[in-house]
């Protein structure tokens, strides 16, 4: 039985590409050579393909058919969940690449709907660019390189300042990823009472607040 392709094995046989945390982008060279995707490794069947087949139609015919081969990797890829889990999973080839988009920071609302239960209500985005693509942008459109969690730290001020102008005084709360579990982000968010929830780095270090100092002990106060 054939060993199960993972993310990295799916990666790194694409050798015409690279690939980061921030964005797929094509060489310089392209392969001719390279096998293009037309189907899923496992087609969607029943409501869910219907479903995929409505939304492409609405997508460019040159990229639409991508989407019901996304979803099926979406079901069925079993490791991490991140994209390339589910462009392996749904059996993209050497054109992988072509099945990521722009990167975007988004900010949404999260609100309880009578019928369609949780959802979120995007409310405003920004394009992330890549710190190697500055030069040229700049350039062409004299673009100001931001990191992530800049442009995270925009939007919520952005957010927190619409909401105290319109007179709202509830708390808020910001769920993020992993990445956003940064201290200078953190912050950031302090300053403005805004209550983050987000997963910790696995190497984070967890300390306790220090026990009540004895009186009339010297030296330096604990911190932790």
């Amino acid at each position: 039985m054939p060993r199960k392709e993972g993310v990295r094995d799916f990666v790194s046989r694409s050798t015409d590409c690279f690939f980061d945390d921030s964005v797929a982008m094509p060489s310089r060279t392209p392969n001719p050579n390279r096998k293009k995707t037309v189907r899923a490794r496992v087609p969607l069947i029943g409501g869910l393909a219907a479903m995929a087949a409505s939304m492409g139609g609405l997508l460019d015919a040159r990229m639409g058919f991508r989407l019901a081969i996304i979803m099926a990797g979406m079901v069925l890829a079993g490791e991490r969940r991140v994209a390339a889990a589910w462009f392996a999973a749904g059996g993209a080839q050497d054109d992988w690449d072509r099945f990521c988009g722009h990167n975007w920071v988004s900010l949404a609302m999260v609100v309880k709907h009578s019928l369609w239960g949780v959802i979120a209500l995007p409310l405003r985005s920004m394009l992330y660019v890549r710190a190697a693509n500055r030069p040229k942008w700049t350039e062409k459109y004299g673009w100001e390189f931001r990191t992530k969690h800049e442009q995270l730290t925009d939007l919520v001020a952005w957010f927190v300042e619409t909401a105290r102008g319109m007179g709202l005084r509830c708390a808020i709360w910001l769920a993020v990823d992993g990445a956003y579990a940064a201290s200078p982000f953190l912050r950031a968010m302090g300053r403005w009472s805004v209550v983050v929830v987000s997963r910790l780095r696995k190497d984070a270090a967890l300390f306790d607040l220090p026990e009540e100092r004895a009186p009339g002990k010297r030296g330096r106060h604990p911190i932790y």
